[in-house]
């Protein structure tokens, strides 16, 4: 048998804890480090105080990204133990060596998905009651040259105010905006939050404006009008109108929308 923080496991337990390790960290899309904090942008990283450096992996971990954290809720009272609880995100990671005009630096691509009001297309849309869009995932590059680092982030998720798109029999379901619901509390609770964890927001939708999409855009964009926060821009972009026939040059016209703030520092 074995004996840890009080806890007495059979050999057989073991097995089958050691099982369903293996079998998580045999999926795509998880990964962890002993020694790098993965939950926190480069960006945040750089703006922390010594005291949040000294912290442990669990101890200032984003809860947004941590994968396990139910099963790590335990351990968290007990200090002694932290460096056996290692945060798991979900996500991509990818890291390249690349050579332009003869200048060598290294490219870093961080997806972080988030562990609230996670699931699968259709199913789950839209916002919860605490702000958390469906979906959402934090993708940073890094580029690593001659000892400096710069990182951009994005972010995306569902629109962020109470609506559903059930499956049915149809290939793609309408959505449905609900009316029962005060929208504007969780859609301010939303933006809340991106602003607190990023600065200004930079909002590019790119759903149809027309047919069944078209009433989320005109209610996306009428609760940004509403909202009234200078922190707060919005962008509408008919992807698949403008970009039909494979017409991908002109992302241009949105390119020059997004422009002028794009090349603030700090800016969306």
């Amino acid at each position: 048998a074995i004996y840890l923080t009080g806890i007495l496991f059979s050999l057989q337990d073991n097995k089958v804890f050691l099982s369903m390790l293996n079998h998580v960290l045999s999926v795509d899309g998880f990964y962890f480090s002993t020694t790098y904090d993965l939950t926190h942008t480069l960006q945040r990283l750089a703006n922390t105080s010594p005291e949040f450096q000294e912290m442990s992996l669990l101890e200032r971990a984003d809860p947004r990204f941590v994968w396990n954290g139910h099963l790590l809720r335990e351990f968290a009272a007990q200090p002694e133990i932290h460096r056996f609880a290692t945060p798991v995100m979900h996500g991509f990671i990818t890291m390249h060596s690349c050579s332009i005009n003869g200048k060598c630096f290294d490219w870093l691509l961080v997806s972080r998905r988030s562990c609230f009001r996670a699931g699968v297309r259709y199913y789950v849309r839209g916002i919860d009651s605490e702000g958390h869009a469906a979906n959402f995932v934090e993708t940073e590059q890094i580029v690593h040259y001659k000892g400096s680092k710069a990182s951009f982030v994005q972010t995306r998720g569902s629109i962020p105010f109470f609506w559903s798109q059930r499956p049915n029999l149809k290939y793609k379901p309408k959505p449905q905006i609900s009316k029962s619901v005060n929208h504007m509390d969780g859609f301010q609770r939303h933006f809340d939050s991106q602003i607190i964890s990023y600065g200004k927001q930079m909002i590019v939708n790119l759903v149809n404006q027309k047919g069944s999409e078209k009433p989320l855009e005109q209610t996306f964009a009428k609760m940004v009008n509403s909202m009234a926060n200078g922190m707060v821009r919005y962008v509408a972009f008919d992807f698949h109108k403008e970009c039909s026939r494979m017409r991908w040059d002109r992302l241009q016209i949105l390119m020059d929308q997004l422009a002028e703030q794009q090349d603030e520092p700090g800016g969306g």
